[in-house]
């Protein structure tokens, strides 16, 4: 396939980085390949972004919400529609298979559905008002003005699309900042809804986090980031917010646990989830499935049916049809990922693998993995207490739904859970003592999600909410207009 060369997105404009360098894009399933390259913006393409982001942002947030809504939902057609070459520039800067590329462009029109299908709730949201006889309270959502948006490369146009529906809509004007292993997938997505906008008020400024996030973190017209990727990444960026008296909207991943009660029925359906769970996206979704705890009684059969069902995986270039499963999405992280099995089988636990190459040619010249399942493994080995994020499930037995709730807290991070059992009224009140930001019964993963919902995380997982109407009302500032005479 021919390279694909993009340019960065501002004021409406297609432009290239103020130092005319470039990113080239590599294709983890080929690492041999060039996909192609991107902008290495700076500092100087932040401040022309924000500026122009600045310049339209009054008349944004003055057009009325019907109109907002009106633009946002053409832009979520356009997106929908889109022709193959998006999808498929992500699957090559990425490496996930073409199916979930599709998804990641779908993703933004359906979480922004809860809003769109509901203009008297949306309004009620950011306008509240209220008459008596002592006077007339009006309590108004207003923009925060100029919002800094940093997205990471697992699923990109779905996490820039929860950002970007509710900022707009609440009608701020919106600064992007991409992964450079995922800026492709953004950009032509961008490249299908930018005109369906005015002018400044979405762009676009792809380059490396250490310049281009950095300089977008500490800009003196960003007035709120929202921010999804890795802890550390996410306290420098809170730390440049925090010495600007900024707020911020962060999303810094999971260790999520997936707990197997003594009366769960293990069936073909649970085995099926649970390995969708944890394998999607090659295990590199915030909120997979990270750890398995499973009843004593249950646990030889869930771990032999569960390696029986990953035996049907293929794993190769994700843009191949017969692929299930493709490569890690860049060295980095797939050097991360298999220290962290190698420590573990060291330390005595059995690291098995499943499935099958699809190719054992090109094997070896992509960052590819086989699903793997760890037993025998202790409770406070790194491939436990830390976010793996790639194809590997630990598995721990326990005997006491105390021992488990116990086992489960015992991390810094709270994104998501899920509880599997044959008796709802116990998940629901085993869920009230888990320390996560949601807590799934009998279900995990993408199909789990409802866009009406807020999605966010405890600890060191994050705070704040995206999703809901908590989303939207993050990305706005709340003041009250009174004449009210109330009696003291």
């Amino acid at each position: 396939m021919s390279a694909l060369d993009m340019d960065m997105y501002v004021d409406g404009s297609w432009r290239q980085a103020s130092s005319g360098g470039r990113i080239d894009v590599i294709n983890p399933a080929r690492t041999s390949e060039t996909v192609g390259s991107i902008p290495d913006g700076g500092p100087a393409d932040i401040d022309l972004a924000v500026a122009a982001a600045k310049r339209a942002q009054s008349d944004w947030s003055h057009r009325p919400l019907a109109e907002r809504a009106a633009l946002i939902a053409d832009a979520g057609t356009r997106l929908t529609a889109i022709d193959p070459s998006g999808p498929e520039a992500l699957t090559r800067e990425m490496g996930k298979i073409l199916a979930e590329s599709v998804m990641d462009f779908q993703s933004p029109p359906w979480a922004w559905s809860h809003y769109l299908n509901d203009p008297d709730g949306l309004d009620r949201a950011l306008n509240d008002r209220r008459c008596d006889d002592t006077g007339r309270l009006e309590i108004r959502r207003r923009p925060v003005g100029v919002v800094g948006a940093i997205v990471p490369w697992n699923w990109p146009i779905a996490l820039l699309g929860v950002k970007l529906g509710p900022a707009l809509l609440a009608g701020n004007t919106v600064v992007a900042v991409p992964s450079p292993y995922a800026s492709l997938g953004v950009l032509k997505a961008i490249e299908a809804i930018g005109s369906a906008l005015p002018t400044g008020v979405v762009n676009v400024v792809t380059g490396t986090g250490e310049r281009v996030g950095a300089a977008l973190s500490a800009h003196r017209d960003v007035d709120m980031i929202a921010f999804t990727g890795g802890l550390e990444a996410g306290r420098a960026v809170a730390q440049a917010l925090g010495s600007r008296l900024r707020r911020g909207v962060f999303e810094l991943g999971g260790n999520d646990p997936a707990v197997l009660l003594d009366d769960v029925k293990v069936d073909d359906d649970l085995i099926r989830k649970l390995a969708a769970a944890f394998t999607m996206t090659s295990g590199q979704v915030c909120f997979a499935v990270k750890r398995l705890y499973v009843h004593h009684t249950v646990l030889d059969e869930v771990t032999a049916k569960l390696g029986d069902a990953l035996q049907a995986a293929v794993v190769g270039d994700g843009l191949d049809p017969g692929v299930t499963m493709g490569p890690l999405a860049n060295e980095r992280q797939f050097k991360r990922f298999t220290s962290l099995l190698a420590e573990a089988e060291a330390s005595g636990a059995q690291v098995t693998t499943f499935g099958r190459a699809r190719d054992k040619t090109t094997w070896d010249g992509g960052y590819f993995h086989l699903p793997t399942l760890v037993t025998g493994v202790g409770a406070r080995e790194r491939i436990v207490t830390e976010e793996q994020f790639g194809p590997a499930l630990p598995i721990i037995g326990f005997r006491t739904d105390a021992e488990a709730i116990s086992l489960v807290n015992a991390t810094p991070f709270g994104l998501t859970s899920s509880i599997w059992t044959s008796d709802p009224s116990r998940a629901w009140a085993m869920a009230d003592q888990i320390d996560a930001g949601a807590t799934f019964i009998n279900k995990h993963g993408i199909a789990a999600f409802d866009p009406g919902a807020p999605f966010g995380g405890m600890k060191e997982s994050g705070y704040g909410r995206e999703m809901g109407m908590e989303g939207l009302l993050e990305f706005t500032s709340t003041q009250q207009i009174t004449d009210r005479q109330i009696p003291m």
